[in-house]
């Protein structure tokens, strides 16, 4: 063996790996991006999901012994101390706590010494989280030192298969997702971009079959061989999980809920389907195995995102969490374990499944019918003028990830010592000096870097429609889906606006209207969304774009709202063809709310009818509409 030769390939091979910028934002950036989003935004969830459930008081009904008797009075008026977490119920029975109608029986003997008996349901979360209150207000009924009057214990009615099921449910349906989304992985690359580096793209394309019939049987074939690596590691799991729980559990016996893991297994077909289609579409645009896996990677982070939080988050199946990929199978797959599913959520679930899919098909025939599929891949030639490089898809992702790191690992501890400050330096040096930067090191001249054209009076003023009206809608509608917190929102309003005037209004808008319309646009409605166009045309990008856009404001409260206005200045970049009416679209945005808060009409809309709110939401649409209109109006460009 040489050591010359073996330090030399190692350095040739070494070299290429981190010559090619995908490669090392998938190495590098990825992770350091992916995990502190994960963790924050799990976070969140776990926390607000807690604090939820700890304000909501528990029923709990006391039986047993005579009304007049002292035991009874001493207990009642115990558990009557804080009527903010326990709320007592004139009677009840252990079929009511079965049955969800009541958290904790309390059942008190006519013996004496008293004994006391919590009755809950342990597959239930409510029933584990009441039992808890009351012990631990019975517990806390005398002084220390003091023995108290009675003892008590508890008695769980939840079924043995119905408990199993519910253990089964904490964890089985998180993995099953896992393991269906790898079972998709590699299957979709194959069919796709490792047909493409075979040579016999060629000739599928040129058979006589529809693009659209030979994409879905591409789809349905990644989605057999998902389904199968799922069904497989369900069998093996629950047996496994079981046993787990049965040595963990002290003398207790669990049973395996057949039924239940029956029906959770039927999610797996959906869910296979799903993605396969996504991972099918996106492996379309790919040229090469390589290329794909680095493109289908931050699309199985993301989907375990809303997985993971439906998974730890404990939330109901029911409206939007019925539409989130991910997320819905895993509470759907959660409710039949444990015998909670209802009619609706498993509807919603497959209806909202069973069209995302059928999004995803048609996206990727629409790319194996364009000429791009059997065209060379464009690459700069040595020696080519600085002008002719245009941002890519790779480009965008880099400068995202950048962003994200600068603002999590140095702006955000920034803004914590000095709000003000930290936010000035984060949008004007770290988003608005990023894209300088990447304009400066790609030969682009500043203007072209941003998409910066001279824009039509008719956009502009079409533009400030929609940012002065669409901020009503939107409101409403992330009220709808997923409402913030008041006192989260009364603190984001003290700390951005305050009416204390210790801030100017003048000053107010610069730094929350001026700053973020200016500099983030330039990022997400600049090079981001003009490279991630080049890769995906333009609807894709502005959805995708507007993803990111709600990721990065780092808050699950407003991740709809964000993603929502981030997909209208997307449209209007789009649209328009330059930047200069998604800038002034944000800043209306911004200052309508900042002059909301500062006249204090917030307050007063919150109190007013549904009959008015409909009616501002209607008047709203229709400036949005006529603002779209005058936007589309507007001379475009060939080209952002």
């Amino acid at each position: 063996m040489r050591f010359r030769h073996v330090g030399a390939t190692f350095g040739k091979e070494l070299r290429e790996a981190l010559r090619d910028r995908r490669t090392l934002a998938i190495m590098i950036l990825l992770p350091l991006v992916v995990y502190p989003l994960l963790s924050m935004l799990a976070a969140q969830v776990v926390t607000s999901r807690e604090k939820q459930r700890e304000e909501r008081p528990a029923t709990v009904a006391v039986v047993g012994a005579s009304s007049e008797s002292a035991e009874r009075a001493q207990l009642v008026a115990h558990l009557k101390t804080n009527p903010t977490t326990l709320v007592l119920l004139p009677a009840g029975t252990a079929s009511d706590v079965e049955h969800g109608r009541l958290d904790v029986l309390v059942e008190l003997s006519a013996t004496q010494p008293a004994t006391v008996t919590l009755v809950y349901d342990a597959s239930r979360e409510e029933s584990r989280a009441a039992e808890e209150r009351v012990s631990d207000a019975l517990a806390k009924s005398l002084p220390d030192g003091c023995a108290p009057r009675f003892s008590s214990h508890s008695r769980d009615v939840a079924p043995r298969a119905q408990l199993g099921g519910y253990l089964l449910s904490k964890a089985l349906p998180l993995f099953v997702v896992l393991m269906v989304l790898l079972g998709a992985f590699y299957p979709a690359i194959d069919v796709t971009a490792g047909e493409r580096e075979r040579g016999t793209l060629e000739t599928v394309l040129s058979s006589p079959i529809r693009r659209f019939d030979l994409m879905l049987g591409k789809i349905l074939a990644v989605a057999f061989l998902a389904s199968l690596t799922g069904l497989l590691n369900l069998g093996s799991m629950a047996v496994t999980l079981m046993q787990i729980l049965r040595l963990g559990a002290d003398k207790v016996t669990l049973d395996i809920p057949w039924l239940g893991a029956l029906s959770a297994s039927l999610v797996i077909v959906p869910t296979a389907l799903l993605f396969a289609s996504a991972f099918v579409a996106i492996g379309a645009t790919a040229r090469t195995f390589k290329e794909a896996q680095l493109l289908l990677l931050p699309i199985y982070f993301v989907t375990v995102a809303p997985a993971m939080a439906g998974a730890v988050g404990d939330y109901r199946l029911a409206g939007i969490t019925t539409c989130i990929p991910g997320m819905n199978v895993t509470l759907l797959a959660r409710d039949l374990l444990a015998g909670h599913a209802t009619f609706g959520g498993i509807l919603g679930t497959l209806v909202s499944t069973v069209l995302l899919s059928a999004v995803a098909v048609a996206f990727a025939a629409r790319v194996y019918d364009s000429e791009r599929m059997v065209a060379p891949s464009p690459r700069r030639l040595p020696g080519s003028p600085p002008s002719t490089r245009k941002t890519n898809a790779g480009d965008a992702m880099v400068l995202f990830a950048l962003a994200f790191l600068l603002l999590y690992f140095v702006f955000l501890p920034l803004e914590q010592r000095h709000l003000v400050l930290g936010l000035l330096v984060a949008e004007w040096l770290g988003l608005f000096g990023l894209v300088y930067l990447f304009a400066r090191l790609s030969g682009q001249a500043f203007p072209q870097a941003l998409g910066y054209r001279p824009s039509k009076r008719k956009a502009v003023v079409g533009a400030a429609l929609i940012g002065c009206s669409a901020w009503v809608v939107v409101s409403m509608v992330s009220d709808w889906l997923l409402p913030v917190p008041k006192e989260m929102l009364e603190q984001l309003r003290r700390s951005l606006i305050p009416l204390d005037g210790s801030r100017g209004l003048l000053a107010t808008l610069f730094l929350v209207a001026v700053s973020p319309a200016i500099c983030e646009e330039s990022l997400f409605r600049g090079p981001v969304l003009r490279g991630l166009r080049a890769r995906l045309g333009g609807p894709a990008a502005a959805a995708l774009t507007a993803l990111l856009f709600g990721l990065f404001h780092l808050d699950v409260y407003r991740l709809i709202p964000s993603t929502l206005l981030g997909l209208l200045l997307g449209v209007i970049a789009l649209e328009s063809g330059s930047i200069v009416p998604s800038i002034i679209a944000h800043f209306c945005n911004n200052a309508m709310l900042i002059l909301l808060v500062h006249l204090r009409l917030d307050d007063r809309m919150e109190s007013l009818g549904h009959a008015t709110l409909a009616a501002i939401a209607v008047v709203s649409l229709l400036l949005s509409a006529v603002g779209v209109a005058l936007v589309r109006s507007g001379e475009k460009e060939s080209e952002m």
